[in-house]
């Protein structure tokens, strides 16, 4: 019953950090949808605010969302979207300019560096398709 109780406890605080950190984030100019979840270990480049999130996207601990980076100039009007109903794991990496379709899953660990088809379930370094949604699971 106690641990019952702490994990309420816990999913409460979760939630309000979460709630928290999307005021931030919007604060800095980054365009965020309704329902979403921003875990408190995940960091999202605030830098030009160049990122677009649209509703119902949940992101991992550890995830990073990058709007530009060290070695290469962002392009003109270049964004990072990431569209409705995404799911995005663990220690990700979304590199600027990319494009996550609608109802993709990011795994955990996963680099992306080009553009994500809705849909989909991504995975790897780089990412890449490892299955596709409207197929039933375990469909080869």
């Amino acid at each position: 019953m106690k641990l019952m109780f702490a994990r309420k406890i816990r999913h409460g605080m979760a939630q309000i950090l979460s709630v928290l950190r999307v005021a931030y984030y919007r604060s800095m100019g980054i365009e965020i949808g309704k329902h979403v979840f921003i875990s408190s270990q995940a960091h999202i480049d605030v830098i030009g605010g160049r990122i677009t999130i649209g509703n119902d996207v949940s992101i991992s601990g550890g995830c990073y969302i990058l709007c530009h980076t060290g070695w290469r100039l962002v392009k003109e009007g270049e964004r990072t979207i990431i569209e409705d109903n995404v799911r995005i794991f663990v220690n990700s990496v979304i590199l600027p300019g990319v494009r996550i379709g609608r109802n993709s899953i990011v795994g955990a660990g996963s680099i992306v560096m080009k553009d994500v088809p809705p849909n989909v379930v991504v995975q790897g370094n780089p990412a890449r398709v490892v299955q596709r949604l409207d197929e039933p699971l375990g469909a080869e």
